[in-house]
């Protein structure tokens, strides 16, 4: 009966209440759960997807120096279109630090900014040389500006026009935005997560900027989700399997009292894995890189 005390206590359920009431405000944007685990998995301090130039590889073939080394073609891309070092970068949701460590050994000027705690702790302890921001994007406050702006993949966790009316107070003439991102090819609502790319592309014209570059890299980063759905498929749906039945046999009375709980991890599996599934995301979105400039 050890086992079910917390179950059986009034005061763990009011414990568990108050707890649930905290969890309640988690934001994402702050403390994303899956990039903390691609970033303990990961060595480079990347945590966006990979870039494959073999659109045909197979997730079998992929081992984590290949998926690292796709995700340096990734950055390499974004830095294709950088230029004027002189003028100051600025790493929009920089994730561990990876881009802008890269940017930086290659002489530009940046500095990062994301609002996840744990992530400015890492940077601050392992780049110490760069300049970090701890806040959302809009939210920041500087009088700086900024001859690139990057967004790479957290253009969607802010709303279109915040980025949009940022990014312009902190421009310099004839500065750059490059974007990477994946956009949904649906209107779904006004502040839906991915953004509608057809909703982007009016508010940039709304707000005066031009796209002067723009390239589908949808089939170049589709291995890394077959890659990923791998990994689900194989190893974590097989591991959780076991965990279940261990209970099952090991404390039948705990297995049978946590049924609700294990029916709500069975669907956050089954919502994750949609987001995940390389047929879905074809369908509903769209990858894209592009530069945007003041027209």
């Amino acid at each position: 009966m050890k086992g079910l005390y917390p179950f059986l206590n009034p005061l763990e359920w009011i414990k568990a209440r108050k707890f649930a009431r905290q969890n309640a405000k988690f934001d994402k944007s702050s403390y994303d759960l899956e990039l903390f685990l691609y970033s303990k998995m990961l060595t480079n301090n990347m945590l966006h997807y990979g870039y494959f130039d073999d659109i045909d590889t197979r997730p079998e073939t992929i081992s984590f120096e290949q998926f690292e080394y796709a995700q340096m073609r990734y950055a390499e891309n974004i830095i294709e279109h950088l230029d004027h070092k002189e003028d100051l970068v600025l790493d929009v949701g920089c994730g561990m630090g990876g881009l802008s460590q890269l940017l930086s050994e290659k002489g530009f000027k940046v500095e990062s900014l994301t609002p996840n705690k744990n992530q400015i702790e890492f940077i601050n302890a392992n780049h110490p040389h760069l300049t970090t921001y701890d806040c959302k994007y809009e939210d920041l406050k500087t009088s700086k500006k900024y001859g690139t702006v990057i967004n790479s993949e957290s253009l969607q966790y802010i709303s279109l026009k915040a980025a949009f009316q940022k990014t312009e107070s902190i421009i310099l003439p004839k500065g750059k935005w490059v974007i990477v991102d994946y956009f949904s090819l649906e209107k779904k609502g006004e502040n839906q997560r991915p953004h509608h790319i057809d909703t982007f592309y009016k508010e940039a014209g709304s707000f005066g900027w031009k796209i002067t570059y723009e390239q589908d890299i949808t089939p170049n980063i589709l291995p890394t989700l077959k890659y990923v759905e791998m990994y689900v498929n194989r190893i974590l749906l097989p591991v959780k399997h076991f965990a279940y039945e261990k209970l099952r046999y090991k404390s039948p009375r705990i297995f049978y009292l946590s049924r609700k709980v294990r029916e709500s991890v069975d669907k956050k599996f089954e919502k994750e894995r949609k987001t995940i599934d390389p047929a879905v995301f074809q369908k509903e979105r769209k990858y894209i890189l592009m530069v945007l400039e003041k027209s």
